[in-house]
């Protein structure tokens, strides 16, 4: 049997009579890699299946299931049954979920990005392009520092959690409620020729990404050995001297209906023609009553959590007001008002939501937070 370390490309012959019975892992001794052996495969074939790489890897013919119909300890669908939902020409599993030290994949860590696939599978299914295969996943929360200044603080966990999701060809940023158990409102994408360098944070939790134009995206709270993933995934993926069309727009928002790239600051998708809610609505309804904005987006918890807040600010300056300190009562609603409208404009800004998506686009609505 031959087998091929994927990430330096070094070949091994191993004599028939020495290739183990079952699954087991061996070392690269040029780069220190691990490889997997699959005894199942017949003695001429190669079969590399190396940790935590980002190079080509060839693939089981039966994409999840054990090689030459056998079951043994080990296998994908045995150590987790719920993959048989999954289409293996769209979910490269064998880079996704790479295997432990016995050779079979069972473990916290390919639990966990099960988890973050399950939770963003059905939209994940409909919005991956023909022949675009997943190779990693990942999940951490986007840091917006305008949030953290507006009063928002911890309270940015709750609605910025994202699932990255990294193909082939670009990298997809669906946001999920803070329970990680469904999608929520914005999309995104990150083509490869769009980035410039990916690095990690100073604690190895976050992870940067910096665009050749536009702005860069930071996330935070990440497992470190996500951000390392990634990290290294993308190394083999980008080219920083490739140039880009500046005169051409980043399309890296994505329309909720029709999953189109676009690009930003659009009041409705100029492929399918859904709506979108806009800047000045949600502002205007936060100027009137704080929280009012964010409900309209959908974000219902920090609405609420606003609008409680706001009656105590409401309540000090009516008291204000009516022992004759007009001036100050009124300059606290404005301060108050004023913070609110621009942080929901903020909010409003960062994605698209579908305006009427509950009449018209029934899944969206479904997979909305309540």
């Amino acid at each position: 049997m031959k087998i091929v370390c994927s990430q330096c490309n070094a070949t091994y012959k191993i004599p028939d009579k020495k290739v183990p019975e079952k699954r087991a892992v061996a070392t690269c001794k040029k780069c220190g890699g691990r490889i997997a052996i699959e005894p199942g495969l017949s003695r001429s074939d190669s079969l590399a299946l190396e940790l935590n790489s980002d190079g080509p890897q060839p693939k089981p013919t039966t994409g999840i299931t054990a090689p030459s119909g056998k079951s043994h300890p080990g296998t994908l669908l045995e150590d987790y049954p719920e993959l048989a939902d999954f289409s293996p020409s769209a979910y490269q599993f064998h880079d996704i979920l790479p295997i432990n030290k016995k050779g079979g994949f069972k473990n916290r860590r390919n639990t966990y990005k099960i988890k973050i696939l399950k939770s963003v599978k059905t939209l994940l299914d409909r919005m991956l392009e023909d022949g675009e295969c997943v190779q990693h996943i990942a999940f951490g929360t986007a840091y917006y520092p305008l949030e953290i200044f507006l009063g928002n603080g911890w309270l940015t966990m709750l609605y910025n959690r994202y699932a990255l999701v990294a193909t082939d060809r670009r990298l997809i940023m669906i946001n999920t409620n803070h329970r990680m158990t469904r999608p929520a409102h914005y999309l995104f994408q990150m083509r490869f020729e769009e980035i410039k360098k990916v690095k990690r944070g100073l604690f190895r939790t976050n992870i940067v990404l910096e665009r050749k134009k536009g702005k860069r995206r930071v996330f935070t709270g990440m497992k470190s050995y996500l951000s390392a993933e990634l990290q290294n995934f993308f190394q083999g993926k980008i080219d920083p001297s490739l140039l880009l069309n500046d005169n051409s727009p980043l399309r890296d928002h994505i329309c909720p209906a029709c999953f189109e790239p676009l690009p930003a600051k659009l009041e409705s998708c100029s492929q399918c023609g859904a709506a979108f809610k806009t800047p000045p609505k949600a502002m205007i309804r936060s100027l009137i009553l704080p929280g009012w904005g964010d409900i309209y987006l959908g974000h219902r918890v920090l609405g609420i959590l606003e609008l409680t807040g706001s009656l105590m600010v409401w309540s000090i300056a009516v008291v204000l007001m009516a022992s004759g300190e007009i001036a100050t009562g009124a300059f606290l609603l404005l301060v108050c008002n004023g913070m609110d409208a621009l942080l929901t404009r903020h909010m409003a800004r960062k994605g698209y939501i579908l305006e009427k998506h509950r009449e018209r686009f029934p899944l969206q609505a479904a997979q909305s937070p309540a």
